[in-house]
């Protein structure tokens, strides 16, 4: 396998990348702003790890100098969100590509066309950067990952509650297979210039998975449902964000709470 640059490696779906493209064998380097300390969650043996900054275009150089694919797993909250996800994959594909990297992967969304939503809106203008740049670019769109579901019923805790929001249904994948298929299409499955759609196993509604959380944390707090209001709220109630024509073979909710993965 060529040499494997992550960029964004020590967020959540970065360091599951990293893991996955490790055990495969490659040489495998890890650009963030901060580069983890050996023992921290964050750090995966196995990698080299520089600091890069896609915004600034700091170490960008440096980082893409000798890689052959990029894995674009950056993220960014709040207003910064949308200089990393246009400004930063600008700076980013345009560096790789004066180096000589050939192709590149970038995790996106599933359903953010045609929205409103700030933070699809930004994401949507990542893909397009990566698609219209001069790399082999392949775009691998995820329904909610397990853990960003949880997180969303864990709002609730203050009140003493699980939030679920009404009529919505999730499609939960786990990290890990996200990371299969991205680590998949750097090594060239797929097809060039184009997108992919990957979803959990099962649809379920947002209120049988937050049942399931509460079973499998012990916790008493009920599951209270909440409107989520806004673009985002409507994407979702709308169905989305949902993808069973993609649904994938790999750990459902369930078997992810009873792992504790």
């Amino acid at each position: 396998m060529p040499r494997v640059l992550v960029v964004g490696g020590t967020g959540l779906a970065g360091r599951a990348v990293t893991a996955e493209a490790v055990a495969r064998g490659p040489d495998v380097v890890v650009a963030s702003r901060r580069v983890p300390d050996d023992d921290a969650p964050g750090y995966v043996t196995g990698a080299a790890y520089v600091t890069a900054d896609l915004v600034s275009g700091a170490g960008l150089e440096e980082a893409v100098d000798g890689a052959d694919v990029l894995i674009d797993a950056s993220n960014g909250t709040g207003r910064r969100a949308a200089h990393v996800f246009a400004t930063g994959a600008m700076n980013l594909v345009q560096t790789a590509a004066r180096f000589g990297v050939q192709r590149s992967v970038l995790l996106s969304i599933a359903g953010i066309d045609d929205s409103r939503y700030p933070y699809y809106r930004a994401k949507l203008a990542q893909e397009r950067v990566h698609l219209d740049s001069a790399l082999d670019a392949r775009i691998v769109r995820a329904t909610q990952f397990h853990d960003f579901v949880t997180a969303i019923f864990e709002r609730g805790r203050r009140f003493g509650a699980l939030t679920a929001p009404s009529g919505t249904r999730f499609q939960p994948i786990a990290i890990a297979d996200v990371a299969r298929v991205l680590v998949d299409a750097a090594e060239g499955a797929g097809e060039a210039n184009g997108i992919v759609t990957i979803g959990g196993p099962r649809v379920e509604s947002a209120r049988s998975l937050a049942q399931q959380w509460r079973e499998a944390s012990g916790t008493r707090r009920p599951v209270v449902p909440v409107r989520l209001g806004g673009a985002l709220g409507a994407a979702w109630r709308a169905g989305r964000n949902l993808a069973p024509e993609h649904a994938l073979d790999g750990t459902g909710y369930a078997a992810w709470l009873t792992a504790g993965d």
